[in-house]
């Protein structure tokens, strides 16, 4: 009765024919949250012996149950996170993948219970148990001031498992992606001197002064000194030879030391976005079409590494939410010309007959910032474009 009523509760796909296969991620944390299978060193998971186990029979869940595999998992202090496939023919599918996460269960909180009599987790004195007690956030519950772990129930684990299912690889990718930055994005959210802490109202000489604005990241992207570009991609540029285009101009501007800006909505914003992410020189900025949320922050996957290493800001304006729409998206792309242009800056808007730029200098008195950009184009002593200048190296009229 209980393993039937476990398999109804968390079936959430209910249309889907999960007797044809299935490609499910699969989140199940300990209940209470406690951190008792490791922490975050370096962006790394250090297991603990427990932590060592449960990692052990993840991997092992294939050769206990048949028809069921295995592919990208992580075990972090108080969850596990696993991707695995149903393979096609399976008589109770659903059947199957609850049965192998009882067994993980069950074999996993008998190794627990008897590592709570154990000296190095169970009395909080150990090296484990000290590091054990380091980890946990504190003033929320997750753990006791001695780093003791209590279990009152039968198990450690909570009721059940949440699932999502993956319904194209760009889904499954995107989970892959999200485990392994997984320990990463836990320290940059919860180690000391949080990475991803929320802050407001921000000053600075690029945003106007009656707005409240939130950011989180690196502040100091918005350096009254700072080269930025906005992007804005027109909705129109889908095909890919353009937007390969785009992506090499925007390349060219990080080789320059331009920052750029913003929304990353299209599917060009959105391309240029990836390479940003990818190239661990460029720096860029993200204004939402909303505001940034009054909880803990929970940056995407794609995000993490550039958070971490400090060439990422993102900026959201006000405390109330906001549909997301064309008006909301018109609202960004004002936004992010205003910031960039506050400074040495260029808005650059990329149509489907190709890239139009508005460029503009704060420092229009100084002989030497007004001339040559190092981008491909230049502007006259007004800090306005001359006519037949270059864009990103493509000769085009004024506007």
């Amino acid at each position: 009765m209980p393993e039937s009523r476990e398999i109804r509760r968390y079936r959430r796909f209910a249309g889907w024919d999960y007797t044809k296969g299935a490609s499910l991620f699969i989140t199940i944390a300990i209940e209470p949250r406690r951190l008792i299978f490791g922490r975050i060193v370096n962006g790394k998971m250090s297991l603990s012996p427990l932590g060592e186990k449960v990692k052990e029979a993840i991997e092992v869940m294939p050769q206990l149950n048949s028809g069921l595999k295995i592919f990208g998992h992580v075990v972090m202090p108080d969850h596990i996170h696993f991707n695995c496939a149903l393979m096609p023919g399976l008589h109770e599918p659903l059947k199957v993948l609850g049965n192998a996460v009882r067994r993980m269960k069950n074999y996993t909180t008998k190794l627990a219970r008897l590592a709570e009599h154990s000296s190095a987790i169970a009395a909080g004195r150990g090296a484990e148990g000290t590091a054990i007690a380091a980890a946990g956030r504190g003033g929320d519950g997750r753990y006791s001031n001695d780093g003791r772990i209590a279990f009152g129930k039968s198990t450690i684990w909570q009721q059940g498992y949440h699932d999502y299912i993956l319904v194209s690889r760009e889904m499954i990718d995107s989970t892959e992606r999200y485990i392994a930055y997984n320990p990463k994005k836990w320290e940059l959210m919860y180690g000391v001197g949080s990475g991803l802490r929320i802050m407001e109202p921000l000053c600075s000489p690029r945003l106007c002064i009656g707005d409240y604005w939130k950011g989180v990241g690196n502040l100091t992207l918005l350096g009254e000194d700072a080269k930025m570009v906005s992007l804005r991609v027109s909705r129109e540029v889908t095909s890919p030879a353009a937007i390969a285009n785009l992506v090499r101009r925007l390349e060219a501007a990080v080789d320059k030391g331009y920052i750029v800006i913003s929304g990353f909505i299209s599917k060009g914003e959105k391309a240029v976005r990836n390479m940003l992410c990818r190239r661990t020189d460029a720096r860029f900025v993200r204004v939402l079409p909303s505001c940034i949320p009054n909880r803990r922050f929970k940056p995407d996957s794609i995000y993490v590494e550039p958070f971490a290493e400090g060439r990422y800001l993102e900026l959201g304006r006000g405390n109330d939410e906001i549909a997301f729409g064309r008006g909301a998206c018109l609202d960004v792309n004002a936004e992010i010309i205003e910031i960039a242009t506050a400074g040495e800056g260029l808005s650059l808007y990329w149509k489907a007959d190709g890239p139009h730029v508005l460029a503009k200098h704060s420092l229009a008195n100084n002989a030497e910032a007004v001339g040559e950009t190092g981008i491909g184009f230049s502007v006259n002593s007004a800090g306005a474009r001359t006519e037949g200048q270059t864009i990103f190296g493509q000769t085009r009229r004024g506007l």
